[in-house]
This record gives structure tokens, C-alpha cells and sequence, in this order.
């Protein structure tokens, strides 16, 4: 109990280097990359397609509308005026809001026909840009280019504000330049957003940039641009405060970013995280409800030709629709945390539609909260390592893993993204400074309390010396403590009577069971010399019955004797007698000998009584002789039968001595 304390400020220390060191390394790069891929495993468990927006809907320019349309309106690109049509069918529903993710910056060029009418560029350009006038609610794509010598336009830019651009608030990173759709498509917009794509350095889209700077205009994204007309939101109740951006009553979190620059150093930035409702199918299901371009421009068709269309326009009344390309030849996916690894770009924008309507976002827990996490299951790991054994500190790392691990799990569907991969390398570092203490410091004392009392000591005094190896106050100590002998008499007879094969497996039988007597009496097994066994009570552990435990392994010694007896008797072999002294007093117990060779014993006046007595049993005809100190200290009742006082060698005050016949209190 002693050393808990100075233990326990060993397993802070642990745990105090263990946090230092996992921060230090978590903010690396490598590191940062393994925190996303937690957050990418996260998002994928905690998705729920069935939260989404029913109020959202994509049309898909696939595979399959691009190869049925070749034969009535040319190979992609189509001419505009195709596009024109989708838009005068979503106006019958009417859609509530349209998102055009189609780049149309350049003029079309040329002339082609189309059911047998014969368009110009110009004229199917104008048709396009009549469609989305007459519909009021599209919004298009501007291209936030890396040309520094682009257009920088605010026409499409300003009508979400009564006429004046959006302010370029420098949090928002900086664009060279943007290009707007051509002009009278710019003017029949009712909005224009870009379509800036943000990959973090191991490849996923996690992040959006809700707006960018150009100049000293801000360029919304196409999803905030849907979000305000869907609002509507008023046009002063869009800005960015306190580390959010205010979209009329969503209050979108922003994260700090480093943004590399290739015209001059890394500057940074604000960016949203986009919080995935649920990746393109899951179980054959789509997040969001998906229709083929084909399918609607053919329902078009049949509307004009007073035909029952195939897809009632009806189904898109107060709908978000988001229009983008997933056939495999315009490349328009990207890498997203879902397993599935792709995603259209029109659905990624969704995604942060939905989480702008919805005020559903992703905020990182702050550098304090994840420090004090970090820390409190390093020092828990630290201290538990240092106080338990291994397998215990072990057991206690793992629950608080998992216990990290659900609790970001939680946390993260929620809303809220808290590291994960720091604080379990801190656990990580502090169980091996706690295994590597317990090994170094701990075992060092175990393993050399094991060397030495493995073989001499009872099971409950192994265990207690394992438990606490101070206990045994190793390199000597003086203590109150008996000391048994126990020698065989006529062994020089009885060896010569019998071959030396027998003699040893006698013997070996006789010393086994007396060593199960001691330890039974929590006795240790100082040596065997020769023929005689030296057994110690109260020490290495303090003992306070050590009397009566000697005398109590003495008479069970001579019982158990007196059984080995009768069946070697039974055997043909000859029995054996042993005279037994016993003496209690101070004595000086610890490891003593060489550097190469060492043993627990005990030394002192005391020692030298209790063989003393060992002797006299020849001279008085008995077996069982005890001090006058030992008869002091016992707490037992026992048959006694006083033998006087003897000056025994090396001793010049007589000392009374006491035969010891049974032990009364279990004599029946």
C-alpha cells in the first residue's frame, strides 16, 4: 500500500507523456490523413438515406440519354435547345427550384436540326435562355477558373442581392477569375453559383467552399445559391459570423483551412463540411430520387404532341432538381467517403443543399475538447499501467478504445466530429509505458523475489511477494521471527545400510513432505544441509503468529513422519527419526553471498539457539525442543513438559528450555 502513491505519479507521469507525444504526432500530416479515414468510416456508418430531403430530386444526363438522343439530336454536347425543353417541362410542375450543374460559358456555334427544323447556334442559345427567363428559378454554372485573365463578371453574381455583388469576405479563399454562362443566359438566370470542387490531400471531397472571392466580388456555391432561392432567404441574412456562415436561419459551421496557392504562399481560408446523408444506392436505393434526362425530355415530347407523357410534370411541383452528368465519358464524379468511392457531382451538391435546408451540419469538437479527451484516456491508461498487471492495464486500454471509439460514433451522428485517431494513440503509447514500466521496473523486482522464494516459500507468501516485492525488504533487515531445525538421526547408519539409489529416493520422499508441512504453516525453506531442513517463520513477510506457526509445522513434521513411516515400513524400507529445535527472538533476515551466488537466509544469535536445541534432543530422548522465547510468544495451547535450563555453546546465560508433546486445542 505504500508504494500506490509513488506508482500512481509514475502512471500520470506515463500518461502525461503519452498525451505530449500522440499530439505532437497527430497533428502531422500522416496522421491527419488516418484521422480522415476514421472520419471517412464514420460517415459511412452513420449515414441514413431515409433523413433525406424527399424534396429533392436529380436528373441524371447518363449513358443511356445520351446514346438514345444521338440519333434525334446529335452526339453531346447537345444543342441548347434540348436543354430548353427539360426546362419548359419542369416549369409545368412547377419545379421550385432548378440547378443547371452544365457548364454553358461559350456560345454555340454552327447549325443542326432538330424533328426536321433546322437551328443556329445563336437561335438555340436563345431558346435556352427564353426557357430559363420564363421559369425564373434556374440556377447555373459559373467556372471559377485558375485564368487570372478571366471575365470577372457580376451579372448572375448580383441579383441575389437587389443589384450589388456579394462582398469578397477574405476568409473565403480567392479565385483568379470567373466565367459566367454567355450573357443572355446570365441575364435570364435567376442565380449563378460555382462549381469549385475541394479535395483534400488524400483524395475524398469532405469540404465545400460555400463562396469564393474573386476580386473583390463573392461568388456563391450552386448549393448556397439553391438554398437562398428555395428560402427564400432575405438578402441581407446571408454573411458569415463567429466562425459560421448565416444562410437565413442555418448557421452552417465553417473550419479553418490551409489553401495552397500557385501564385504564392498557402494562405487560409474557411470551409464548410458537407455532412453525406447517404452515398448514390444503398441496398438498391437511391438517396435521392433519380430520373433519366431521356425520360423527361420524351414526356416533353409527348406533352406537345397532347399525349399522355411518360413522367407527369406533376411529380417535380415544389421540387429542388438538381441536373448534372453521370455518363462515364464527361468524368463528372468524384471520390467520397462512401465504400462505393464515387459520386456525381450533381449529388454531392444535393448533399449540401439538403444540409442547408435541413440545418444539418458537421462541426468539429475544438482543439481543447479533443486535447482533454486525448489526455484523460492516456492518464487513465497510465495510471491503470502502472497500478495492474499487465493483462489488467491491457483490459483497461481496450475498454477506453472502445469507449473512444462509441463515443465518436455517437458524437459523429450527431453532428459533431471528435479525433479519434490521437487519442487512441495515446492509449496506445501509454499501455506500453505502463507494460514497459510493470516489465523494467515492477518485474525486475518480481522476477528477482521469484528467483530466490519460488522454491522456498508457501503459495499465499509467493503470492503476497508478487503482489508487493518491497514486502520482502530485500538486502536484510532485523526482525522478530522463529527459526526451525530438523534433523534426521542415525543418517550416517541409515546411509550405509542402503544402496545410494534408495537412500536419495528415500530422502527426497522425507524432504517433500516436510517442505509441504512448512509451507502449509506459511514457513519458508531456508536450505537443506545434508539431512537437515533450516525453515524460517516471519520472514521474507511479517508474520505476527510466527511461534506458533513453527511449533505447529514441528508437531505436523513428526506426524507426517510417523505416516511415511508405516508405509515405508510397509515397503521393506527403514524408517526414519528426526529431532526438531525450535527458538524465537530478533534476527537478521535478507540476501546474502556473492555476486554470482546468493540465497535468503537469516543470521544472529537466535539462529544459532534454534540449532542448538535441534541438538539436545539426543542428550534429553526427545523430538521436540523450543525456547523459553518461543514458549513466550505462543498463543496456542500445547502439551508442554519443562526440560529446566541449559548454557548451550557459544552462550553464557543458561536458557530454559520446553519439550512440546501435542497441540492441546485440537486433542480430542
Amino acid at each position: 500500500m505504500q508504494r500506490w502513491p509513488m506508482r500512481i505519479a509514475i502512471g500520470i507521469a506515463i500518461g502525461a507523456v503519452s498525451a505530449a507525444l500522440a499530439w505532437a504526432i497527430g497533428h502531422t500530416a500522416f496522421f491527419r490523413t488516418i484521422e480522415l479515414k476514421t472520419y471517412d468510416y464514420r460517415v459511412r456508418i452513420t449515414a441514413d438515406p431515409a433523413s433525406a430531403r424527399r424534396d429533392i430530386v436529380l436528373v441524371s444526363i447518363d449513358d443511356s440519354s445520351i446514346r438514345r438522343l444521338e440519333a434525334q439530336v446529335g452526339r453531346w454536347p447537345w444543342p441548347r435547345v434540348v436543354h430548353a425543353k427539360l426546362l419548359d417541362y419542369l416549369a409545368r410542375g412547377p419545379a421550385k427550384v432548378v440547378v443547371y450543374d452544365v457548364l454553358f460559358t461559350e456560345r454555340q456555334q454552327g447549325s443542326f436540326q432538330i424533328d426536321g427544323t433546322t437551328w443556329t447556334g445563336a437561335e438555340s442559345d436563345l431558346a435556352l435562355a427564353a426557357s430559363a427567363a420564363r421559369a425564373g428559378n434556374v440556377v447555373f454554372t459559373a467556372d471559377v477558373t485558375a485564368d487570372d485573365a478571366a471575365l470577372v463578371g457580376t451579372r448572375g453574381v448580383d441579383v441575389l442581392r437587389a443589384g450589388q455583388p456579394f462582398a469578397a469576405d477574405p476568409a473565403f479563399e480567392a479565385r483568379p477569375g470567373v466565367i459566367l454562362p454567355y450573357d443572355d443566359l446570365t441575364d435570364a438566370a435567376a442565380a449563378v453559383g460555382h462549381s469549385f470542387t475541394i479535395y483534400d490531400a488524400d483524395g475524398p471531397v469532405r469540404r465545400s467552399a460555400p463562396f469564393v472571392r474573386v476580386g473583390d466580388v463573392g461568388v456563391p456555391s450552386l448549393p448556397v445559391a439553391a438554398a437562398m432561392l428555395a428560402g427564400p432567404v432575405p438578402m441581407d441574412a446571408i454573411r458569415r459570423e463567429n466562425g459560421t456562415l448565416r444562410v437565413g436561419p442555418a448557421s452552417a459551421p465553417l473550419v479553418p483551412a490551409r489553401i495552397p496557392s500557385l501564385y504564392g504562399p498557402a494562405t487560409t481560408g474557411e470551409r464548410m463540411l458537407i455532412r453525406y446523408t447517404g452515398p448514390v444506392l444503398r441496398d438498391g436505393r437511391p438517396t435521392y430520387q433519380d430520373y433519366s434526362f431521356y425520360d423527361l425530355f420524351y414526356s416533353e415530347h409527348q406533352i406537345l404532341a397532347g399525349e399522355k407523357p411518360e413522367v407527369d410534370p406533376a411529380v417535380f411541383r415544389d421540387k429542388i432538381v438538381v441536373i448534372g452528368t453521370t455518363a462515364a465519358g464527361l468524368r463528372d464524379l468524384f471520390t467520397v467517403p462512401f465504400a462505393e468511392g464515387s459520386m456525381p457531382g450533381m449529388q454531392v451538391h444535393a448533399n449540401i443543399i439538403d444540409n442547408l435546408l435541413s440545418r444539418r451540419f458537421m462541426r468539429p469538437t475544438g482543439a481543447g475538447w479533443n486535447l482533454l479527451v486525448l489526455a484523460a484516456g492516456a492518464l487513465a491508461v497510465g495510471v491503470a499501467g502502472a497500478l495492474l498487471a499487465v493483462w489488467a492495464g491491457a483490459g483497461v486500454a481496450a475498454l477506453i478504445v472502445v469507449a473512444i471509439g462509441w463515443a465518436s460514433v455517437v458524437l459523429f451522428g450527431q453532428g459533431v466530429w471528435m479525433d479519434v485517431a490521437a487519442p487512441v494513440l495515446a492509449v496506445a503509447f501509454a499501455a506500453f509505458g505502463g507494460t514497459a514500466y510493470q516489465y523494467l521496473v515492477e518485474g525486475r523486482e518480481k522476477r528477482q523475489v521469484k528467483r530466490i522464494f519460488s522454491r522456498f516459500v508457501s503459495k499465499d507468501v509467493y503470492e503476497q511477494l508478487m503482489a508487493d516485492p518491497s514486502s520482502a525488504r530485500i538486502g536484510g533487515a532485523r526482525r522478530e521471527m522463529s527459526v526451525l531445525f530438523a534433523d534426521i538421526r542415525g543418517f550416517t547408519t541409515f546411509t550405509e545400510r542402503g544402496r545410494p539409489e534408495d537412500v536419495v529416493s528415500q530422502l527426497n520422499e522425507y524432504f517433500s513432505r516436510m517442505v509441504e508441512v512448512v509451507f502449509e504453516r506459511r514457513g519458508t525453506v531456508d536450505k537443506f544441509v545434508g539431512d537437515m531442513v533450516m525453515a524460517l517463520f516471519g520472514a521474507p513477510l511479517d508474520d505476527p503468529d510466527h511461534a506458533d506457526h513453527a511449533v505447529q509445522a514441528a508437531l505436523g513434521m513428526l506426524d507426517a513422519l510417523k505416516d511415511q513411516n508405516a508405509r515405508w515400513a510397509a515397503e521393506g524400507r527403514p524408517a526414519l527419526e528426526i529431532g526438531i529445535g525450535v527458538n524465537s527472538g530478533d534476527m537478521v533476515a535478507g540476501i546474502i553471498g556473492s555476486v554470482t551466488i546468493m540465497s535468503y537466509t537469516v543470521i544472529g544469535d537466535a539462529v544459532n539457539l534454534g540449532s542448538r536445541l535441534e541438538s539436545l534432543n539426543k542428550e534429553y530422548g526427545t523430538r521436540l525442543i523450543i525456547s523459553d522465547g518461543t514458549r513466550a510468544r505462543l498463543k496456542g495451547r500445547y502439551d508442554m513438559k519443562p526440560l529446566g535450563a541449559v548454557t548451550v555453546k557459544g552462550k553464557s546465560e543458561p536458557v530454559s528450555i520446553f519439550e512440546v508433546l501435542a497441540r492441546q486445542d485440537r486433542q480430542e
